[in-house]
């Protein structure tokens, strides 16, 4: 039987020492119906001349330049290249073992799945540490409103980069820009539209501890995981007809969650002098008991004035 066509689709910026390592990766996968889309978000290294060097020894790559717009950018406008059936999505310093795309592909067609994930090795090059399913039973098939729970509880689907997806899937989400959390975002309206997926305890994705990247440097930016949980609420609701009640508890108790970190949080870069009397009710209502004191006490430490 012929091979379906994956699209690859790997956001490339700032990764010169790394990226070789990564397109050989999945150039070298026992799977071999691939395009392989590599989007240069204007990186000011050599890595688009990389890119371009790639597609003259491998036919299945593609190289798209374009002006800086973040990881988010760079996978919308890879999407728009991506032909296949089925896509994935891969972190330029990050790589794969060789069976990755195989051991996915395989599942999706003897389970009929949505979502084919891997579970993730850690890794700085030296030491590993293996990321398994916590709240799933591996290679056991979760079908339904269940896959859409995972969304609450499992890190594995929390992330995009560890899957293959059926086309329709993915297919007109946009990843916000501008927001370091659009996973929390876009996984969460995968999740939302799967109907049967399955996670392998096989470790096939390897997520580099790289202290420059995109995601893995610096500090966390509190405010853009809390923007990423209410559009994902928001766009659920009018995009994807959830009418739930549980589900939407769910996402307002995340959102609660989020306020209260960002509240909480102590950083340079922002001081939170007031919050309007609407969101401190909104807060109060969604947080458990425990934090809900928390966040009384840190309103009248920080001298936070209600408006």
């Amino acid at each position: 039987m012929k091979e379906k066509l994956l699209s690859v689709i790997v956001p490339v910026y700032k990764v010169e020492p790394y990226l070789q390592r990564c397109i050989d990766s999945i150039r070298e996968q026992t799977y071999k119906n691939l395009q392989i889309i590599l989007v240069d978000d204007g990186s000011p290294d050599h890595c688009g001349e990389v890119c371009d060097q790639y597609t003259l020894i491998d036919k299945r790559i593609i190289a798209v330049h374009q002006k800086n717009e973040g990881l988010s950018g760079a996978r919308n406008n890879g999407m728009l290249f991506a032909k296949g059936e089925y896509i994935a999505f891969v972190d330029s310093d990050d790589w794969l073992h060789p069976r990755m795309y195989e051991v996915l592909m395989n599942m999706i067609n003897e389970y009929k799945l949505d979502i084919a994930r891997c579970s993730v090795c850690h890794t700085d090059g030296h030491q590993e540490e293996k990321i398994l399913p916590s709240k799933v039973t591996p290679n056991v098939l979760v079908q339904g409103s269940h896959v859409f729970d995972l969304y609450f509880s499992e890190f594995l689907c929390k992330v995009v980069w560890n899957a293959v997806y059926k086309r329709s899937v993915v297919e007109g989400i946009l990843s916000p820009i501008g927001c370091y959390s659009e996973d929390n975002y876009v996984s969460g309206r995968y999740l939302y539209r799967c109907k049967r997926l399955m996670i392998t305890n096989q470790c096939l994705y390897y997520y580099y501890k790289n202290p420059h990247g995109v995601t893995r440097g610096g500090h966390k930016r509190l405010l853009d995981i809390c923007i990423c949980t209410q559009k994902l609420r928001d766009d659920l609701i009018r995009l994807e007809g959830l009418k739930q009640h549980k589900y939407i508890e769910m996402l307002n108790a995340k959102l609660a969650r989020e306020l209260f970190h960002f509240v909480r949080g102590d950083s340079r870069d922002y001081k939170i002098i007031a919050i309007k009397k609407e969101q401190k009710k909104f807060i109060d209502k969604n947080l458990d008991f425990f934090r809900r004191i928390r966040f009384d006490i840190l309103i009248r430490k920080k001298h936070i004035l209600q408006y």
